[in-house]
């Protein structure tokens, strides 16, 4: 027999009090996260990419076993808010997308973070381990010296940005993650993200001698079995 409706808001209403208990406690150990990071020198790099993939994907691991009738776009939003929050509480990061980009930025990186137009040349965030590119396939551009595609967006679903960052000390490709390329056409087991005029920008664990734009893991296993 279920409780009354009263029962059952005041069972909300506590459970409501732990989830900010709970993100209080977050965030205190997000502050030792970064004293930690203060002391060691790497104070300026708040952005762990890999890490945040690994979470994203432990989510949606429970989600599909645990919890499939709460929404997979849901639980990836309040996430990536609890994420920029975090990055926000470590000193920010400033994103600079470019307009066809903005929408999708802002919905990954959430409302805690700082948001500017892209600049037209990407070398002029080189060097900056606080500020992040997002541009959308069709305008993307090989990275300039000192940064490298991180990530692709949205995270679930058809490819639709780039994002942009300062090279980190992380090796996705050892977590089973995936090269973004630059081909002059697909090949057998790519994972076409954009098809250009004449190249294609796909995602492949084979790069061989074409353009590396950078490393990362995706949401889930997208490339072919045959490239595993």
């Amino acid at each position: 027999m279920t409780g009354s409706l009263e029962d059952i808001r005041a069972e909300i209403d506590a459970l409501d009090a732990d989830l900010r208990a709970g993100l209080l406690r977050r965030a205190q150990l997000v502050a030792q996260i970064a004293a930690a990071k203060a002391a060691n020198g790497a104070a300026a790099m708040p952005l762990r990419p890999m890490r945040e993939m690994q979470q994203m994907r432990a989510l949606r691991a429970w989600q599909q076993t645990e919890a499939p009738m709460l929404s997979t776009a849901g639980l990836h939003a309040i996430w990536r808010e609890i994420i920029g929050m975090a990055l926000s509480q470590q000193g920010g990061m400033r994103i600079y997308a470019s307009p066809a980009a903005l929408a999708t930025a802002r919905a990954h990186f959430g409302a805690s973070l700082a948001y500017e137009n892209a600049p037209a040349d990407l070398s002029e965030l080189a060097g900056n381990g606080r500020a992040l590119a997002v541009l959308g396939l069709a305008e993307a551009c090989a990275p300039p010296d000192g940064m490298a595609v991180f990530a692709r967006l949205p995270l679930d679903g058809a490819a639709a940005c780039l994002c942009y960052g300062a090279q980190i000390d992380e090796d996705p490709i050892a977590a089973g993650g995936v090269y973004l390329v630059r081909r002059a056409g697909a090949r057998d087991g790519d994972n076409v993200l954009f098809t250009g005029d004449d190249y294609v920008l796909v995602e492949t664990r084979a790069p061989e001698n074409d353009a590396i734009w950078g490393r990362y893991l995706t949401l889930e296993d997208t490339v072919s079995e045959t490239e595993k």
